[in-house]
């Protein structure tokens, strides 16, 4: 979640106090310091480095991929091997040194994952530990067990349970100033940053995200490609953008996070009205307050179809950021070409990969990779939420296959003399401070919705049958979109903007 100016004051208040008490991701020794705030300052030395102990196991001369146990920014490579964390400059080659952990996390961490100016390494027992700073010298790095409302201060989180692989994202406004939204318009990140946990889980059918600013739960989610269905083997997220393959060698990429989604509704603008062409804001204070600047577009960009690599692969992916601005990411996916190891490799926007000689071992497991796409033979069952209900007016709606994390819905209107109105339903999984369920349980969750009605139809709307005619003009007041709050239980959803209660079928 992104913070605004609000967070530098934060940070002051919070960089004075201590971890008391053990909690679910509290070692118990650990300084709350300042994680999260944005680096003011940055020590560009290696001060600090030389009072780490050489490394004494086996670790690559360089290292090519984020992945759970070895990962990199743009000035330090980090591995965790037997529980502790190594550290050596990128840029050099070997040269291994071992980090100093505080005395409760020594032999403890299971994984490691850079990004920006964090690291997140987690402990055997699945849980958060961040460390800060780390764009800096190593005398400057700190370290937090906490995570979760408020304000990054919450009694800390852990890996979503079954997660297959996972994945530390920061976007930022020193190191990414901008991205950019489906209608084109470039946005200040803002004055702090968005840091997400992405965890494919349910057997590489869910993308859950846990973000430190949200409650200590695992409710939220990015929904996969085709409609929620894709079935992915391995997922790399580096500055809000997630790169993921199933087991033909199909890869998506996707811009997204809390804030992109339309969630924070607090700290930006949004509108799902065409934007393009109005002047983008200059800062972030003015784009959330000034209407004549364009508004964050909505719905949230959506995944990216990759072109296929043409040679062997495995499911050993990377992506990570090479500059400002949404476009700057580097995909990497292991594999051979011509009988030599190495990488595929290329940039977000590229129509092509290029292979990278390194004539390492081959780490990851072989996938197949078809020559053609084929996403839709690994596709997981529809969602099995079904919701259709009568109006007090006496017009039907329903709603068929609904999954939280997945928007647009198809939304289909039937009226008494037989004909019927497809409009689109979109919902964005809100700002909220105490835990939610994951999924859809008994649990009410509820959504910032919008309804809309196809531009073509309002065109064609003179043409369409009276009963059409009268619900549009009406009951939506001749407006594309109508915005309504929905809730919904694995037993029911409720649109409020028209009264109507739609139940499990």
């Amino acid at each position: 979640m992104r913070r605004g100016a609000l967070i530098a004051a934060a940070g002051l208040v919070l960089a004075g106090v201590t971890t008391q008490s053990a909690s679910i991701a509290d070692p118990g020794c650990l300084p709350v310091g300042t994680v999260g705030t944005p680096e003011v300052t940055v020590d560009e030395s290696t001060a600090g480095l030389s009072d780490f102990a050489p490394a004494t196991v086996a670790l690559p001369e360089q290292v090519y991929f984020r992945t759970t146990t070895e990962s990199f920014n743009r000035r330090w490579t980090f591995a965790t091997r037997d529980g502790n964390v190594y550290v050596k400059e990128a840029a050099a080659q070997g040269s291994w040194r071992t980090v100093a952990l505080p005395g409760c996390l020594a032999g403890t961490i299971a994984g490691v994952s850079a990004d920006d100016d964090e690291v997140m390494l987690i402990d055997r027992d699945g849980r958060f530990i961040t460390m800060d700073r780390a764009l800096s010298a190593p005398k400057d790095w700190n370290w937090s067990s906490r995570y979760g409302t408020p304000l990054w201060t919450g009694p800390g989180n852990t890996l979503p349970p079954g997660a297959l692989t996972w994945s530390w994202s920061v976007l930022s406004p020193d190191e990414d100033h901008v991205w950019t939204d489906t209608a084109g318009n470039e946005h200040p990140v803002g004055g702090a940053k968005v840091s997400h946990v992405f965890a494919l889980t349910h057997g590489g059918q869910r993308i859950q995200y846990v973000d430190p600013w949200l409650p200590v739960d695992h409710s939220y989610e990015m929904g996969l490609p085709f409609g929620g269905r894709f079935q992915a083997v391995a997922l790399s997220t580096s500055a809000s953008t997630s790169l993921i393959v199933n087991r033909f060698g199909d890869f998506y990429t996707r811009l997204y996070d809390f804030d992109i989604s339309g969630a924070d509704k607090v700290f930006f603008r949004y509108s799902y009205q065409d934007q393009r062409g109005l002047p983008e804001a200059p800062d972030m204070l003015s784009e959330r307050i000034d209407s004549r600047y364009a508004a964050i577009q909505l719905p949230a960009p959506d995944w990216v179809a990759q072109p296929k690599v043409p040679g062997e692969i495995t499911d050993r992916i990377s992506i990570h950021r090479t500059g400002p601005g949404s476009a700057a990411r580097e995909l990497r996916v292991e594999g051979r070409d011509g009988g030599r190891t190495g990488f595929w490799r290329k940039t977000l926007t590229e129509n092509a990969w290029t292979f990278v000689t390194t004539d390492q071992p081959l780490a990851g497991a072989a996938l197949e990779n078809s020559p053609v796409n084929r996403a839709e033979e690994t596709l997981s069952p529809p969602s099995p939420y079904d919701y259709q209900g009568v109006s007090p007016q006496g017009w039907t709606a329903s709603v068929q296959s609904f999954d939280l994390a997945v928007s647009p819905t198809p939304l289909r209107i039937e009226f008494g003399d037989g004909t019927e109105l497809d409009v689109v339903l979109h919902t964005v999984d809100g700002l909220r401070q105490t835990p939610q369920q994951p999924g859809i349980t008994d649990q009410p969750r509820f959504f910032d919705g919008t309804i809309e009605v196809p531009q073509q139809l309002l065109a064609e709307l003179d043409t369409q049958p009276a009963t059409v005619r009268n619900f549009v003009r009406n009951t939506l007041g001749g407006n594309r979109f109508t915005d309504t709050s929905v809730d919904v239980t694995d037993a029911r959803l409720h649109i409020a903007v028209w009264e109507i209660t739609l139940n499990r079928r």
